[in-house]
């Protein structure tokens, strides 16, 4: 979710897919990572953030997460700053062996922007919202030592303006984005993404890159989502 670049501002960004590919009950993951996102076709104005995401078996199918995105940006055409937290519960199926495995979660998500444009050295602000439906299937391998895996979040957007001192006159394109975001219209995004995990049975190293496709919406978004950080796995009944 989030702000601006040069002189354009962006009111969503897809966050990293939560892929815990769990095996048994108990299993519980908490993951904390550092996420660039940005626009595909300007990537030098990438937007810098933090996730924090976690998942945990509750039965031997079924499990639930949850998880947040942070990020902000500020230069002399203004700045912004997005929140965006969700939950969602789930089922996994591993394989005999239990290195393939195949989960799905469904979830709901909600976040804000707040934005702040500077033209011609006027200052105006405006504060969105969204709330976000999805669903990600997903299907990869792990071991104690490595794991990937290939995700598909399939997510249904509505956004909503809390207050907004846009004009027309003083900044026409954002003030018709703002404008069009309390017509109530659902967007549609493919979010798949690529995640690699590996490192010692206790502590690995994650990372993850997200593409956002936004079909024919034409809002300035930002596509891309490309995290590194640190996951800790572990089992809540075992030492």
């Amino acid at each position: 979710m989030l702000s601006a670049t040069s002189c354009v501002h962006y009111y969503y960004a897809p966050n990293s897919n939560n892929v815990p590919l769990f095996k048994e009950k108990n299993e519980m993951r908490i993951q904390a990572q550092y996420s660039t996102v940005g626009p595909v076709s300007d990537y030098t104005d990438a937007i810098g953030g933090f996730e924090i995401q976690s998942a945990y078996a509750v039965g031997n199918h079924t499990a639930v997460q949850l998880n947040f995105l942070h990020a902000n940006y500020d230069d002399e055409y203004g700045s912004g700053d997005g929140n965006y937290i969700e939950a969602a519960a789930g089922y996994f199926r591993p394989s005999v062996d239990k290195h393939w495995i195949f989960e799905t979660y469904a979830g709901l998500g909600t976040g804000s922007v707040n934005s702040t444009y500077i033209m011609d050295y006027n200052s105006q602000d405006a504060k969105t919202s969204i709330t976000k439906f999805f669903i990600q299937p997903s299907f990869g391998y792990t071991s104690d030592y490595f794991s990937m895996a290939f995700s598909s979040k399939f997510s249904l957007v509505n956004f909503g303006v809390t207050s907004s001192s846009l004009t027309k006159e003083n900044n026409p394109t954002d003030y018709d984005y703002v404008e069009s975001f309390k017509k109530g219209k659902p967007y549609f995004w493919w979010e798949p993404g690529i995640m690699i995990r590996a490192g010692f049975k206790n502590v690995q190293a994650v990372t993850q890159i997200i593409y956002s496709v936004q079909g024919n919406s034409g809002l300035p978004i930002c596509n891309l989502n490309y995290s590194l950080g640190i996951v800790l796995p572990f089992n809540t009944k075992k030492k």
